[in-house]
């Protein structure tokens, strides 16, 4: 088995039992060989802008003999796929923002996958925004914590209508997960008690300035899912 780190161990995790995945930025390829060695998949397409991460994976590939369902392509986002070619993929470690512009340029392709892994490493607000006004249902969406730092990993599938807002989480609230709040993650209260202390103190830095009001809406929103998952219990 190849050893993954937590974070690619719960993108793995999420993908296992696909039957042809797309790795997109498959940087190193510990992720594409995982998947075929343990995680039941019959073939994978690696995709990658850099073709130094595209030798990577390939070595990778060559050790574990896996040439005869991997294989590589240098492109950029899902643009390396035709429509229907995999029933999912993984788009990990890279910016919110430029997973939107990846899932806007390939709409043909996006709106065919069953399942659409998105680790961002930044933009989560944008990205989880674009994702609601634009249909994707969210199947799962886990939080994760390495050392000191959080992930949050989204497993989302193109659907006709967005998502229902559930009971008791703030409207327009794309800071955390909404549906981690309704299958109530036992992770989803000390992100959020990070998040809520660090809004504070930008709140008490940001007074009299044009960023106050963001704050303060956010600060109330974090301060609105406490109160919900006090109730948890």
């Amino acid at each position: 088995m190849i050893r993954l780190d937590e974070r690619l161990r719960c993108a793995f995790d999420l993908l296992q039992g696909a039957n042809i995945v797309a790795d997109i930025g498959c940087d190193h390829g510990k992720l594409t060989a995982a998947l075929l060695l343990d995680g039941g998949c019959t073939r994978v397409i690696a995709g990658d802008i850099s073709p130094d991460c595209l030798n990577k994976t390939r070595t990778i590939i060559d050790r574990y003999g896996l040439q005869g369902s991997a294989e590589v392509r240098l492109g950029s986002g899902l643009s390396i796929l035709a429509p229907g070619e995999c029933e999912a993929a993984a788009i990990l470690g890279m910016g919110g923002e430029l997973m939107v512009e990846l899932l806007q340029s390939s709409p043909s392709v996006a709106e065919r996958m069953e399942r659409l892994v998105l680790q961002p490493m930044s933009g989560i607000e944008e990205l989880r925004q674009w994702l609601y006004e634009n249909c994707y249902r969210v199947k799962a969406d886990r939080l994760i914590c390495v050392g000191s730092r959080w992930y949050q990993l989204l497993c989302v599938q193109k659907q006709d209508n967005p998502d229902l807002w559930p009971s008791g989480f703030p409207i327009g609230c794309y800071m955390v997960g909404y549906r981690s709040f309704v299958d109530r993650d036992e992770r989803l209260k000390p992100y959020c008690e990070l998040l809520l202390q660090k809004r504070r103190g930008q709140l008490q830095q940001a007074a009299g300035t044009a960023g106050e009001g963001r704050l303060v809406r956010e600060t109330g929103q974090l301060e609105q899912i406490m109160k919900e998952i006090e109730r948890w219990n």
